[in-house]
Parts: C-alpha cells; sequence; structure tokens
C-alpha cells in the first residue's frame, strides 16, 4: 500500500505537469509561427472574441475617469470635432454614404463605425480611446499629437451626431468659422 507520503508526490507531480505540458505546448505553438498575423486573413473567432473582452474590461477600467470640459456639448465644440474626425478619422471609421480609405478597408479587425445610430460613444471613454489609442489594432494614440481640448472635441461630436445623414455630415463638416480645430489635425496620422 502506498504511503500518504507517495500519494501526495503523485498528486503534486500531476499537478504540475498538467499546468506545464499545456503552457510548454503554448510556447511552442507560438513561436513555431503557426498563429496568421497578416492583416488579410481573419482572426480566429476565438481569439477574435478574447481580444474584444480584453479591450472592453481594459477600456473600463483604464477609462472614463477623465472630467470633460464644462462645455463639452457646445455647437462650437461639436463643429470643432467634426472636422477633426473628418481630416482624421473618417478614413478608417467611415462617414455617412463615403466608402471607406484604402487604409480603412484594408484594417483587420476593421475599424467600429462611430457614427452608426446604434453606437453609444461615451464621451468619456471615447477621450480615453483617442487619447491612447488601442494596441494590436490599427487606432493609433492621439494624445501624442493633439491637445485634451481636441480630442474632447471629437468625443462630443462621436456622442452628439451618431446617426448623422449624409447632409448633415457634409453641413457640419464645411461650417465655416470654426475656430477650435488643431492645426495639426491633418497632419496627425491616418485615423
Amino acid at each position: 500500500m502506498p504511503s500518504t507520503h507517495s500519494r501526495l508526490a503523485t498528486v503534486i507531480g500531476t499537478a504540475a505537469a498538467l499546468l506545464v505540458l499545456p503552457a510548454g505546448a503554448a510556447f511552442a505553438w507560438l513561436h513555431a509561427g503557426l498563429y496568421d498575423v497578416s492583416a488579410s486573413s481573419k482572426d480566429n473567432p476565438l481569439v477574435a472574441k478574447m481580444l474584444h473582452s480584453t479591450y472592453e474590461a481594459s477600456l473600463h477600467h483604464y477609462g472614463g475617469h477623465d472630467a470633460p470640459p464644462a462645455d463639452l456639448m457646445s455647437l462650437d465644440n461639436i463643429r470643432a470635432g467634426a472636422h477633426t474626425y473628418d481630416a482624421n478619422c473618417a478614413l478608417c471609421h467611415g462617414a455617412p454614404n463615403r466608402p471607406l480609405s484604402a487604409v480603412g478597408a484594408g484594417i483587420q479587425p476593421a475599424a467600429p463605425a462611430l457614427l452608426a445610430a446604434s453606437r453609444r460613444n461615451n464621451p468619456a471613454l471615447m477621450f480615453w480611446v483617442i487619447k491612447h489609442g488601442v494596441n494590436m489594432t490599427a487606432m493609433p494614440s492621439f494624445g501624442k499629437t493633439q491637445s485634451d481640448q481636441t480630442l474632447w472635441q471629437v468625443a462630443a461630436f462621436l456622442y452628439a451626431k451618431r446617426g448623422l445623414s449624409k447632409t448633415d455630415y457634409d453641413r457640419l463638416v464645411s461650417a465655416p468659422g470654426v475656430g477650435n480645430v488643431s492645426q495639426g489635425a491633418a497632419a496627425a496620422g491616418a485615423h
């Protein structure tokens, strides 16, 4: 009859093997280059779900803590946000009745359609995403190139103008006299 000591050693050894073997197999699989990281292929649905769940949990953990300006939803801020969005974001996220740019069409995973009527676009969370970007996507950190004021203006536009028609979008982005648009907005990048 085996001793208690030997049974305990067997249980511990089995538990260790059950932890080490899958970790070793995962390490070998990752370093063998078997996972296709090309942007021209779709993510495995399990991987896509895992990455999106990680994104949402991270966003709700880190985002939403910045205090918006008191005049966030002013027409001037919304107009300025529309101009910045049109110059930097519409390429990937789209604009009403406008095809995506070649860059936007080639992004995997696809950038969300931020102006869709069904979007919530919480301004504080949108501000955080725009400012910090999203790792392992094409979403850059505009906090490196734009002022917080400009980023809040884009967040205000995204919240106020969900479901916007092409006519209303065109009217808003062509409105003259927007003094709050950052001079570097158009040169900030392709997003």
